[in-house]
């Protein structure tokens, strides 16, 4: 019996699933089809579109018109058969992987057929990096119910089979071949980036039937499922498994690491290292022998003491030397057991600070420190295993604990139950976590079917809402119908209001407005209507009238039947129908009121207008608005609440007219529910599907934040003040030019504060230089108080130190210089146990929107300051311009904007290319070619000289995104000639600006470039250069996003050398991510430089993203990367940049 109900449970998901699909899939295609009609109809053929005719379009438009219907069915007849034969011989199977041999070549075929597959073979590509973990679920999970193996699957729902399908449907039509190509990258742009949300439905259905629940984490942890370590991997997974996932192919080879262990082995040289960057001291005493400690750890899991019950201690090791009196003072802790503890310590902090546990699950979680300290002394390899009943363990604990399912004090006692049991029993078998694991997973699976329970519950609840708004909406079009404007019946009006209209909103919900009874009501509200107003209006003859008065009270009778019927409980209606047998009689006056609208509901026929206009004065949410239409049902957001905490909310249900969305949380529950525009406000301020750090498991989490760490105390030391520890000049400086461009393009006002410590010399010759670092150290410590998001401080030279003020005028400066310059004169510092008092000198200088540059603002603040000290010291003094100057340099600003502009549309510009190549030992040749192409200015005798210095005024004066514009164009120029000459296109990199990915504008014209030039997108890459101009990360984030979605691979430039690197890392979904040059010149000298490079490749590598080293002079160099196992390499020591048309010539061509 068991057997026969689990098969007809399969087969009845089975049937579920294929239909679902199937609709699903109808619905897309169909709406593909009307979208792709409307972008032909709006576009016209482009002189770069090739071979691309206006007849050839009209043609197309024809083709989709007459026959839309017909390639719909095709396109199903085609996921049919697919459907019909999951599992055809290996000849015929086709996944992914295998549209060309392994040669990556296809034997004799037209152009044309070539050009097809290798577009059909990108769309594959674009959805699996896209939906890898969604399709890969779906086709182990219906392999399972169809009891096959999943490699010998052909899933019909796959990227692949959908996009081959459409091949065949135009084919099948004879769709313009030119045109196909534009085709294949709007179906990749609006039919396949929002297949996301129809793999999580299929798969909810499947997995919610007991099919391999949980199958996305585990393809999350572990990695793909579907391949084997003996298999020819997919052209995709070679390229992943060439760059390593974390360097192996630098390091090459039978003997390389695997991907967990390059992991492992990259987060213990961090912690090493930062070791000797905090300079902590080496160990004095004896080193504990490991079993020594696991035996100390043990006596204290007994006893039920730990790290977070001992006020003030939460580190491991520290808690154990204090608490174990065997232990204390000469024992010390060897580096390899005090970074296995130090590992642990990051994973229990990880789960305090950045996970959505609450707050009455976290004490329960935290008596795990102990047990697992214990195994990561024992079993290391805790760490390296994806799939390790304790890591497993602790990730579901974690989804448990979401402050969403609490308070619940049953769920909190279960857990509580099971870590007791593991505190109690774990003695060095790891089998004690994994029976702890068939426990919380019985919970898990009651939390997910509870939570899909839920949002049933809330969907039925809200349809029914939905449905109850929809036949109220239906009742009042009747009822305007109906009713004239102006002057209404009296009686007729109350009868609407005290039953009529619940009466017809009660049909429309039971029976639907085709019903008899519908439009019997229907037909009876308009005939009272005509015989009250023929009546007020004298218009019923004498005949009329006896004919009415015989009908009157049977046409009465009948409505108070369906009344009493439908609504027993309403006496208060019976008052009505009195009042009217009289008026019909001719005994009563039919007394008039005027309509009131919006008791009828006209403000309801006012809504879409209301919402046009609406979305008319938002403009700015444009971009949003169109991010919320790609927005499916099942789709996570996550966002932080004003504390700065990380929630997650899932899209539970959208109105038919996609003006209505609600959300739940964790549990299943209603937690939010918006307008379009709301939810378009939403996504602006920062609520967005999962980035890559938020998919690791929270062991490799607690991994990567310890990565983390330690570039940020790298980054630390090379941007700030050894002694002070505020920031040194470069950053300042660095700062001061962001908030100068920030003035030349919003006319904001800033300001800087120059101080020089008055005779700060004597200090030195009186005492010592020891006691002249205190009085820095003191005055740092003033400065450091000042810090906020309006200013920042820095130290410039020995005794010089500035402040930055954001968005202040000149009075918020001088008051703010007063403050500082009074405060350090009222204070003293103890020097030798004398009080010893100091002065400053303030120089202020204004950063205006006719602010030259830079070094101008600071030699006016030197100015200043010196100026200052000349009137006698301990005083501020403000740089002030005359008119005449303010004259002066708002006109050469605006000849200088003019002359940039002129330059840019002359000939003096051009592209250059530089090749980036693969970092490989294994001898192998990288069969794709990648260059960067590099902007390049000819000087007035027709020499190339460097763009710099122009870049830097094209920042100054925010006309960025017009270069990018240019940039583009030519770039997009060169790609299409090279396909006219019939060239193999080469991967190309091109450098876009930090103001023109959070451009609106902008982004709607690369979209419409790459559709006008006809270029692939999976051979373009976009590097996001000057990411400290990226004014708003919440739209370069969803820039990154919507260009991916169709193909195009990201970059980040220069990583490494700003304040607020990792957050652009965490946030942006970027594919690689470039070694600033700073830290590759001198990779082989400087120890900083190399442990630099190497965090940033070990960050990079954690999120499955790969590295790319520029400024590469020398085979020295070049043996340090390969040694990190950064990815790609860039430099004159790979190769020069040249010009296009020299590229053109080393470039092969197309085999036909």
């Amino acid at each position: 019996m068991a057997v026969g109900r689990a098969r007809e449970v399969r087969l009845n998901a089975f049937d579920t699933y294929r239909q679902i699909s199937e609709r699903e899939l109808e619905r897309r295609f169909a709406r593909f089809l009307e979208e792709l009609t409307e972008n032909l109809l709006r576009s016209s053929p482009s002189p770069h579109q090739g071979q691309i005719s206006r007849t050839q379009v009209t043609d197309a438009i024809g083709i989709l018109q007459i026959h839309q219907r017909g390639m719909l069915a095709s396109f199903l007849g085609h996921y049919h058969s697919f459907h019909d034969n999951l599992t055809p011989p290996a000849a015929e199977l086709h996944h992914w992987w295998d549209v060309m041999d392994e040669s990556g070549t296809m034997d004799l075929v037209d152009l044309h057929t070539f050009e097809n597959y290798l577009a059909v073979d990108r769309l594959a590509h674009v959805g699996e990096d896209l939906h890898r973990i969604g399709m890969e679920a779906l086709q182990i999970r219906v392999a399972e119910l169809v009891q096959t193996d999943p490699l010998k699957l052909r899933l019909p729902e796959h990227v692949a089979q959908l996009a081959r399908s459409l091949q065949l449907v135009l084919e099948e039509y004879r769709v313009p071949q030119q045109l196909t190509q534009r085709i294949y990258d709007l179906f990749a742009r609006h039919f396949v980036r929002n297949l996301d949300s129809l793999y999580r439905h299929l798969n909810d259905i499947l997995e919610q039937a007991g099919i391999r629940p949980d199958l996305e984490g585990e393809i999350l942890a572990n990695g793909s499922l579907l391949r084997k370590a003996d298999e020819r991997p997919d052209r995709t997974h070679r390229r992943r498994q060439d760059a390593g996932m974390g360097g192996s192919s630098a390091n090459g080879g039978d003997g390389a690491e695997s991907r967990p262990q390059q992991l492992y082995s990259s987060v213990i040289n961090a912690l090493n290292f930062k070791r000797e960057v905090e300079q902590q001291p080496q160990p004095a005493g004896a080193v504990l022998d490991t079993q020594k400690l696991i035996n100390a750890l043990a006596q204290l899991q007994q006893i039920g003491k730990s790290p977070q019950a001992a006020a003030g201690e939460t580190a491991v090791a520290d808690f154990l030397l204090g608490q174990t009196p065997g232990l204390k003072g000469d024992a010390a802790l060897s580096a390899e057991n005090r970074n296995q503890l130090e590992m642990i310590d990051s994973l229990f902090e990880t789960i305090r600070s950045q996970l959505d546990v609450s707050s009455e699950l976290q004490p329960v979680l935290s008596d795990l420190q102990l047990p697992l300290a214990r195994l990561a002394l024992t079993e290391p390899q805790f760490f390296l295993q994806p799939d390790h009943p304790a890591r497993t363990l602790v990730d579901k604990l974690a989804a448990l604990g979401s402050s969403a399912n609490f308070p619940n004090r049953l769920l909190e006692s279960r857990v509580a139950e099971i870590v007791a049991a593991i505190v109690r029993d774990y003695d060095g078998d790891s089998a004690v976590f994994a029976a702890a694991l068939e426990h919380v997973e019985r919970l898990s699976r009651q939390q997910s079917q509870a939570h899909a329970r839920n949002i049933e519950r809330v969907v039925k609840t809200q349809e029914g809402k939905e449905k109850l708004r929809g036949a109220r909406d239906a009742v009042e079009n009747v009822v305007r119908e109906c009713l004239p404007p102006g002057q209404i019946p009296r009686i007729l009006q109350e009868l609407i209001d005290r039953g009529w209209r619940d009466l017809m909103v009660l049909t429309h919900v039971k029976q639907g407005v085709g019903s008899d009874d519908w439009e019997e009501q229907r037909r009876t509200l308009q005939l009272l209507t005509t015989w009250l107003l023929e009546q007020q209006r004298g218009e019923v003859s004498e005949d009329q009238s006896v004919e009415r008065s015989l009908e009157a009270e049977p046409f009465i009778d009948l409505m108070e039947q369906q009344i009493s019927g439908a609504l027993p409980g309403n006496v208060s209606i019976q008052a009505v129908f009195d009042e009217l047998r009289g008026v019909l009689a001719g005994d009563i006056a039919v007394d008039m009121l005027q309509r009131d609208s919006e008791a009828d509901g006209d403000t309801d026929g006012e809504t879409q207008p209301t919402r046009e206009e609406r979305l008319a004065k938002t403009r700015r949410l444009r971009r949003w608005v169109q991010r919320v239409d790609t927005l499916g049902k099942g789709m996570w957001l996550n966002y932080r609440d004003k504390a700065g905490v990380k929630h997650r909310i899932q899209l539970a249900w959208i109105s038919d007219d996609r003006e209505r969305f609600l959300f739940v949380n964790d549990r299943g529950q209603k937690v939010a529910e918006f307008n379009q525009v709301q939810l378009a406000r939403q996504l602006s301020r920062g609520a967005q599907p999962p980035a890559p750090a938020d998919r690791l498991s929270v062991v490799d989490q607690s991994m990567y934040n310890t990565l983390e760490d330690v570039q940020r105390t790298l980054s630390f030391a090379r941007n700030h003040d050894p002694l002070t520890r505020l920031i040194n000049r470069d950053i300042f400086i660095d700062q001061v030019g962001r908030a100068l461009r920030h003035a030349h393009t919003h006319h904001s006002q800033h300001a800087i504060l120059l101080l020089n410590i008055d005779r700060f010399g004597l200090v030195n010759d009186i005492y010592d230089r020891i006691s002249g670092d205190q009085v820095l150290l003191e005055f740092s410590r003033l400065l450091a108080q000042l810090h906020g998001r309006k200013t920042s401080s820095a130290r410039l030279e020995e005794d010089t130190f500035a402040i930055l003020l954001v968005d202040g005028n000149i009075e918020k400066a001088q008051a703010l210089a007063e403050q500082v310059r009074s405060d350090i004169a009222d204070g003293t510092v103890d020097i030798d146990g004398e009080k010893v008092s100091f002065t400053v000198s303030v120089g202020i200088a204004p950063i205006q929107d006719y602010s030259p540059d830079v070094d101008s603002v600071m030699a006016n603040a030197q100015a200043a300051v010196t100026q200052a000290k000349q009137l006698g010291r301990n005083r501020v003094h403000l740089y002030e311009a005359s008119e005449e100057t303010v004259r002066t340099l708002r006109s050469e600003q605006r000849r200088s904007r003019k002359a940039l502009e002129d330059e840019l549309s002359s000939e003096r510009f051009m592209l250059r290319a530089q090749p980036i190549v693969k970092t490989a030992m294994t001898g192998e040749s990288s069969t794709t070619r990648h260059y960067e192409l590099l902007l390049a200015m000819r000087d007035k005798s027709g020499k190339l000289s460097s763009p710099q210095s122009f870049i830097t005024s094209a920042e100054r004066h925010g006309i960025m995104t017009l270069v990018d514009r240019w940039v583009v164009r030519e770039a997009f120029m060169w790609i299409n000639s090279l396909m006219d000459a019939q060239k193999v296109v080469p991967s190309v990199a091109i450098n876009l600006s930090g103001a023109s990915v959070t451009d609106d504008a902008f982004l709607d014209f690369l979209f419409e470039q790459i559709s006008e030039f006809g270029v692939g997108t999976n051979r373009l890459c976009f590097e996001i250069t000057e990411t400290g101009t990226i004014s708003n990360l919440v739209k370069a984030a969803d820039f990154v996003r919507a260009f991916r979605n169709i193909g195009c691979k990201f970059s980040i430039d220069d990583f490494g050398t700003g304040l607020a690197s990792h957050n652009y890392l965490r946030e942006l979904p970027v594919d690689y991510v470039k070694i600033d040059g700073s830290f590759i010149t001198g990779i082989d000298q400087d120890s900083n430089d190399y442990a630099m490079a190497r965090s940033i490749n070990d960050l990079a590598h954690f999120l499955g993203q790969e590295t790319i080293a520029e400024s590469v002079e020398n085979e020295a160099i070049i043996h340090k990367l390969q040694e990190i196992g950064v990815d790609y390499l860039q430099g004159w020591g790979i190769g020069r940049p040249k010009p296009l048309a020299e590229v053109t010539l080393d470039l092969s061509s197309i085999e036909k």
